[in-house]
């Protein structure tokens, strides 16, 4: 994995675990965990001459957050997802064809505000920042190849609060970033700062 993505995943992760355990330390606060289900639309890796491009299909996703709140409204957040789906060649006249498949792997760590922050029952937005990446593993008859890169995240959701134990949760998020040609075939090329939105749905269980 290339030294520009490992380096500052890295670092993130090393102060989120830090905050997280100095959290734990001094307010006692508990975790939430919420597996969750849902859709990825993902954007154009690159965009050729006369319409044509190079993408992954939309794809189902299922995944999993964990949090430990911080302070009234400030929470931790930690983020693992997995989506498969086609390559898919992008050709004018015809639409375009999936020519292998893509399994692809999204991570993060970052701060959420807002939610139910403390109450048990009730409807709370949020919204969340930080920092993962994405790993996409792709397979087609002539080729095997693994990339990653590093991805910003941005989201907004609402928690509908059903018990002490229990709530709801649907989320927006974005992953944003370039693919990694050089991780995936050994040379650098420049493509899109694509938008991959994650929709979903899940239940957050408080513990």
């Amino acid at each position: 994995m290339m030294s520009s993505f490992a380096r500052p995943l890295a670092a993130a992760a090393a102060v989120l675990t830090l905050t997280a355990t100095t959290a734990q330390a001094q307010t006692g606060v508990g975790a939430h965990l919420t597996p969750y289900a849902g859709y990825l639309v993902t954007g154009n890796w690159y965009d050729g001459p006369l319409g044509t491009s190079i993408a992954t299909t939309n794809a189902p996703m299922i995944g999993a957050q964990g949090a430990i709140p911080l302070t009234k409204g400030v929470s931790l957040v930690g983020n693992l997802a997995y989506a498969s789906g086609e390559l898919r060649i992008g050709l004018p006249l015809v639409g375009g064809v999936n020519v292998g498949s893509a399994n692809t792997w999204l991570y993060d760590a970052g701060l959420e505000l807002g939610g139910l922050a403390g109450r048990s029952t009730g409807i709370a937005p949020f919204v969340q920042g930080g920092i993962g990446g994405m790993t996409n593993d792709i397979e087609a008859s002539v080729f095997q190849i693994r990339a990653s890169n590093v991805a910003y995240t941005a989201g907004v959701g609402v928690d509908v609060g059903v018990s002490e134990a229990l709530a709801l949760r649907v989320q927006a998020k974005d992953w944003i970033g370039r693919f990694n040609t050089e991780d995936a075939v050994g040379f650098r090329a420049e493509g899109n700062l694509a938008h991959n939105w994650a929709l979903t749905a899940g239940v957050k269980l408080r513990f």
